[in-house]
C-alpha cells in the first residue's frame, strides 16, 4: 500500500517536503481576497487626512519600525488620524497588546492598532501606507482608500539572493503605489527603474538623545562597530577582516562591538561585547570612542548620522547608496575591501587632527535633519497624491 494512502487511512498527516513548506510559508504573505469597498471621497479633508499604515509585526528595538512610529507620532500631532494593521502576528496577541508596546518601547500614540492574519482587512480611509514587501500584498488587495502609498525604507529585494524571494519582492514596486522614500538613492531607484511616482525624506536622529558630550572622555584607539552580522547587509565580516590587518600593521585599537550578543569569538582582536544598546547607551558609547565604524550594502544606516551628532568621526562605505546621501567631507568613504576599510580606520586612528576635522564637518553636516521636518515632507506627499487622486477621479487627463 502506497505510504500516502496509509497515511491517510491511519489519519496522519504526511510531514511536507521543504519545498512545499517554502512555498506555503510565501503563500501564506501573497495571498489576499479583493476587499472591495470604496473610498470615502466625499469627506476628505486635507487638514485631517485618514492615515493607515500597515506594518509587520515588531520587537523592541527595532530600527525600521522606530522610524514609522516617529513618522506616525508627528503626523498625529499635525491633526491627523493615524492607524496602523499589523499583518501576519507572530509577537502580539492582540491590537491592544501591540499598541502598549509602541507606547512603552516607541512612541506616544493615540491612534488604533488592529492585527490581521490570511483575510484582507475590511478599512477605508484616505491614504493607505505599505511599509514592507509582505504588506504590500493586503495593501495591494484593499479598496476603501483614495490612495495608496509605500513607505520605503531600503531596497528589500537585496536581502535575498537572486530567485523567488528576489523576484517576489521586487515585484511590489510595480503596483501602483507612490513611494515615499528614505534618502534620495532609493528615490532615485524608485523613479528611473520602477516608474513610479516618488519623493524622498531624511532620516533624522533624536537630538535630545544624540547630542556632543563631555569630549575629556574620549578615547583615542576605541572603535565603535555596528556588529549586527546577522543582517547581511550590514557586511560586519569585512570589517573584522580588516580589523585583522590593522592588528597585523601593529596599529593599537579596542573594538566596541553593538547591535547584537557575539560571545566568545576566539578572535585575537582586543574587543567588548555590548550586546544591544538602549540609545542613552549607544549615545555614551558614540561619546567615548575615536572613530566609528557601520556599514550598510543597501539603503544608508541611520546610525551614521548618530555617531555624527556625537561628534564621533565616522567611516562608511564607498557605495552609490551612501554617496548619494553623505559629502565628501563629512566622513571617510572606505573602499569596500578588507585593506580599503584598515587604510581609513588607520588613517583616522592615527591622526588626531583628522578625527577633528571629520568629527566637526560631521556635526554641522547633520544640524540640518529633523524627524518633524521629515514628517512635514510626508504629510505634504500624502496631501498631494491624495488631492491628485480625487481630481484624477473625476479628470481622466488629470497630469500625474
Amino acid at each position: 500500500m502506497p505510504f500516502t494512502r496509509l497515511t491517510k487511512l491511519l489519519g496522519l498527516r504526511p510531514k511536507k517536503s521543504p519545498l512545499v513548506r517554502r512555498v506555503d510559508h510565501l503563500r501564506k504573505f501573497v495571498s489576499y481576497a479583493d476587499a472591495g469597498g470604496t473610498p470615502p471621497v466625499d469627506s476628505f479633508d486635507p487638514a485631517r487626512m485618514r492615515i493607515t499604515f500597515v506594518i509587520p509585526d515588531f520587537r523592541p528595538g527595532a530600527g525600521g519600525h522606530m522610524t514609522i512610529f516617529r513618522l506616525a507620532h508627528f503626523l498625529e500631532e499635525f491633526g491627523h488620524e493615524v492607524r496602523f494593521l499589523v499583518h501576519n502576528p507572530s509577537v502580539h496577541k492582540s491590537g491592544a497588546d501591540a499598541a502598549a508596546t509602541i507606547k512603552r518601547h516607541f512612541q506616544p500614540f493615540r491612534g488604533e492598532v488592529e492585527i490581521f492574519g490570511k483575510h484582507t482587512p475590511e478599512a477605508e480611509g484616505d491614504a493607505l501606507i505599505a511599509t514592507d514587501r509582505f504588506s504590500c500584498f493586503p495593501v495591494n488587495a484593499m479598496q476603501g482608500f483614495i490612495r495608496k502609498f509605500y513607505l520605503v525604507q531600503d531596497f528589500e529585494p537585496s536581502f535575498y539572493p537572486a530567485g523567488s524571494e528576489y523576484l517576489l519582492t521586487e515585484s511590489t514596486y510595480r503596483f501602483d503605489f507612490d513611494c515615499l522614500c528614505a534618502g534620495e538613492w532609493l528615490h532615485q531607484m524608485m523613479i528611473e527603474r520602477y516608474g513610479r511616482w516618488s519623493m524622498c525624506w531624511p532620516l533624522a536622529f533624536d537630538a535630545s538623545v544624540y547630542r556632543l558630550r563631555n569630549t575629556r572622555q574620549r578615547s583615542a584607539k576605541r572603535i565603535a562597530l555596528y556588529a549586527r552580522y546577522v543582517t547581511d547587509r550590514r557586511a560586519v565580516e569585512l570589517a573584522f577582516l580588516a580589523l585583522g590587518i590593522l592588528k597585523k600593521r601593529g596599529v593599537e585599537f579596542e573594538v566596541d562591538c553593538f547591535g547584537i550578543n557575539l560571545g566568545d569569538m576566539g578572535m585575537d582582536i582586543p574587543f567588548r561585547d555590548h550586546g544591544v544598546l538602549n540609545s542613552e547607551e549607544l549615545a555614551t558609547l558614540y561619546s567615548e570612542c575615536a572613530v566609528g565604524l557601520v556599514f550598510s550594502a543597501t539603503n544608508h544606516s541611520l546610525v551614521n548620522k548618530e555617531m555624527m551628532a556625537c561628534g564621533l568621526p565616522v567611516v562608511d562605505l564607498e557605495t552609490d547608496s551612501v554617496r548619494a546621501i553623505f559629502p565628501n567631507d563629512c566622513m571617510i568613504f572606505a573602499e569596500p575591501s578588507p585593506n580599503g576599510i584598515a587604510d581609513a580606520l588607520e588613517k583616522l586612528l592615527s591622526d588626531p587632527l583628522e578625527r577633528d576635522r571629520f568629527r566637526e564637518v560631521g556635526l554641522r553636516y547633520v544640524q540640518q535633519f529633523d524627524w518633524s521636518a521629515s514628517a512635514r515632507l510626508v504629510e505634504a506627499a500624502l496631501r498631494t497624491r491624495v488631492t491628485w487622486a480625487l481630481t484624477k477621479e473625476g479628470n481622466d487627463d488629470a497630469p500625474a
